[in-house]
C-alpha cells in the first residue's frame, strides 16, 4: 500500500472491530470462569444440604434418635427435621 492508498477511516474501522473481538473474547473468557466457579461453589453446598437430609432420614427410619440429637448430628435445623418426620 502506498502512501496515497491510505484510508484513515477504513483503519479506525479496522482497529476497533479488532479491539471489540479482544474484548468479547476477553468478555467471555471471564464469565465462562465466574460460571464455573458459581457453579461449583453451588453444587457443593447442594451435595453437603443432600447428605445432612439423607443422614437425618435414615437416622429417623432407625427410630433410635431424638428429633434434637438428629438435629445436631445432621446439621439441619429442628424445624427441618421434624418435616422429613
Amino acid at each position: 500500500m502506498s502512501i496515497f492508498e491510505y484510508d484513515k477511516e477504513l483503519e479506525e474501522k479496522k482497529l476497533r472491530k479488532a479491539e471489540y473481538e479482544a474484548g468479547r473474547e476477553a468478555g467471555f473468557s471471564e464469565g465462562e470462569k465466574h460460571g464455573r466457579e458459581t457453579g461449583f461453589s453451588e453444587g457443593e453446598k447442594y451435595g453437603i444440604e443432600l447428605n445432612s437430609i439423607e443422614t437425618a432420614r435414615r437416622m429417623l427410619q432407625l427410630q433410635e434418635f431424638s428429633l434434637e440429637k438428629i438435629a445436631a448430628i445432621s446439621g439441619l435445623s429442628l424445624d427441618e427435621v421434624k418435616k422429613l418426620q
